[in-house]
């Protein structure tokens, strides 16, 4: 299956990203993805490249997800991430244990004391826990949760660019490598016909600032080809002390034999 998808919102975040999975045999999946995403100048002011890698292998009704991912822009932030997750899966019900290693690297530069400038880049490393659970409550309906803890070795409030750093946990786009204390979400998708309508909210926190940052968002996916779905999702986001606004995108999902 490859999926094609973009994303913007009304302070001029843009995101870009395909995806590939490949099955391999019955019960394993391999996933790449490459995407781009990027904020303004009066915002974190990033164009960060992303490069995940993962599999997916299942035994009956338990399985397991390995992925290593790359994401930055050279002169402002780059993380590497490996992570890995095991979940029971017996069918109407599906709960998921998540944990995730990240190195971070803030480059930045100092002026010598003969005017000259030094690079240099400083470093950290960040720990995060996750449960993710899906239930059936009824013939058309699926119901998701979740929640992810977040610890960092540093105080992340002595790092340079770090007042702009955070002003990537004020846009769905470029939330997911934000500095953040934890996340939660609730989700509820409804089978309409051949159609899937997906409404979600959720609430993160700035592990800077204590700011919470607030989605709302619903997405419909539909056919609209023998071996092509389109979804359309629109959200809201509110921060506490950043204007969020709207965001909408479109991903395009192609399947194979």
């Amino acid at each position: 299956m490859l999926g094609l998808g973009a994303q913007v919102d009304e302070e001029e975040s843009e995101s870009l990203l395909g995806t590939l999975y490949v099955g391999v045999g019955s019960s394993t999946w391999l996933t790449f993805v490459a995407g781009q995403s990027s904020s303004p100048a009066d915002r974190a002011n990033i164009e960060a490249d992303t490069l995940v890698l993962g599999v997916d292998h299942r035994f009956d009704q338990v399985g397991f997800t390995l992925e290593a991912e790359r994401w930055g822009d050279p002169d402002a932030l780059e993380t590497e991430d490996l992570g890995g997750s095991i979940y029971f899966d017996p069918g109407r019900w599906r709960i998921a244990f998540r944990y995730e290693a990240r190195d971070i690297e803030i480059p930045f530069t100092l002026t010598g004391p003969l005017g000259g400038t030094l690079r240099r880049d400083a470093q950290m490393s960040a720990d995060s826990l996750a449960v993710n659970a899906r239930v059936a409550i009824g013939e058309r309906w699926q119901l998701y949760v979740g929640l992810a803890e977040h610890d960092y070795d540093r105080d992340l409030n002595v790092l340079p660019r770090i007042e702009s750093l955070n002003l990537l946990s004020t846009s769905t786009l470029t939330l997911a490598n934000s500095f953040l204390d934890y996340q939660r979400y609730v989700a509820v998708e409804r089978e309409l016909g051949r159609a899937l309508l997906n409404v979600r909210v959720s609430t993160d926190r700035s592990a800077l600032d204590g700011s919470e940052f607030e989605t709302a968002e619903a997405g419909v996916l539909f056919p609209i080809g023998n071996r092509v779905d389109l979804e359309v999702n629109l959200g809201n986001g509110r921060s506490e002390f950043f204007d969020a606004g709207w965001y909408g995108g479109l991903l395009f999902l192609v399947y194979g034999r």
